[in-house]
């Protein structure tokens, strides 16, 4: 493997007939096929919710690997890189949907949960008799939607899967994570100003490049991303380059120097004076010290 690929659902290109509402299927459909490994991947748009009703594994999320058991609930937010690798046959469900769609209805129907939906997480299951468990109504709607495409299933399907992922929060004992301060048009704002970063960051845009693209000054791109997000313009920049160095480290066959070259770097000592300012490690210890970890 050289780059980390994107796709639609694992091994498949091309954008699906199913794109403006969900997939439903069994892992084992997929992940059989497979062998029971996925290799690290991600998707463009896409949000998944695997309940793992028997089994156990590992899962990688970015430079992270997590292991599992069931019953458990895994949840996989559009771009982050992840893969399974299965300890032998596992059962349960996977759904995919559009993560911006969900975003939107969390977004105004619960908003103290947004920040919790763009987190990659792995949640732990009571083990209930199968007619105690609350959430194996909601995949089954879920995968009746789906199948069926009755009249308004997109509407139905958003709102079973607001209800889905609802019920798994509120079976995770951890405290959702704080919103951003403030809202409305900034809120918005730095919204716009992240989903440039994530678009540009390999290009290296200047600041004021990306406070033209948003119609405001350099002093008020700084004071919306205090005031939203705790921190400068520049370390969300920086932070969006090390996540993107971590994701190829650990999940791509690429040099250094070719990781360097893709995240704009034409010089490959300042990428790696760069990585170890905001990691303390070398880019090739970085890669070793994952290595071992999976060894």
């Amino acid at each position: 493997m050289n780059k980390i690929p994107s796709y639609a659902l694992y091994g498949e290109q091309a954008q699906p007939v199913w794109h403006q509402s969900l997939h439903v299927e069994p892992i084992s459909i997929r992940s059989g096929a497979y062998d029971w490994v996925i290799d690290a991947h991600r998707h463009d748009s896409l949000l998944q919710i695997l309940y793992v009703q028997s089994g156990a594994g590992e899962v990688a999320f970015d430079s992270e690997r997590l292991t599992v058991e069931a019953p458990c609930v895994i949840l996989v937010p559009a771009l982050v890189v992840h893969g399974f690798r299965w300890a032998g046959k596992v059962s349960g469900c996977v759904v995919t949907a559009e993560q911006h769609p969900l975003e939107s209805i969390t977004g105004i129907l619960a908003p103290a949960q947004l920040p919790r939906l763009r987190q990659p997480q792995v949640i732990a299951l009571p083990r209930w008799r199968q007619a105690e468990d609350p959430l194996r109504p909601l995949f089954r709607a879920l995968q009746a939607e789906y199948h069926n495409r009755e009249e308004e299933h997109v509407a139905s399907s958003m709102a079973l899967l607001l209800a889905l992922v609802i019920a798994v929060f509120r079976l995770d004992v951890p405290a959702p994570l704080p919103l951003p301060r403030g809202g409305g048009r900034r809120a918005q704002q730095v919204k716009a100003f992240r989903e440039l970063v994530d678009t540009h960051f390999r290009q290296h845009w200047p600041l004021k490049r990306y406070a033209e693209a948003l119609g405001v000054t350099l002093v008020t791109l700084g004071r919306l991303c205090q005031e939203q997000l705790g921190m400068t313009p520049m370390t969300v920049i920086n932070a969006r380059l090390i996540l993107e160095a971590k994701r190829q480290l650990a999940h791509s066959s690429l040099s250094v120097k070719e990781i360097a070259h893709d995240l704009g770097f034409a010089d490959l000592g300042y990428f790696s004076r760069f990585f170890r300012k905001h990691t303390q490690l070398s880019p090739s210890a970085f890669k070793s010290a994952l290595q071992l970890r999976v060894a």
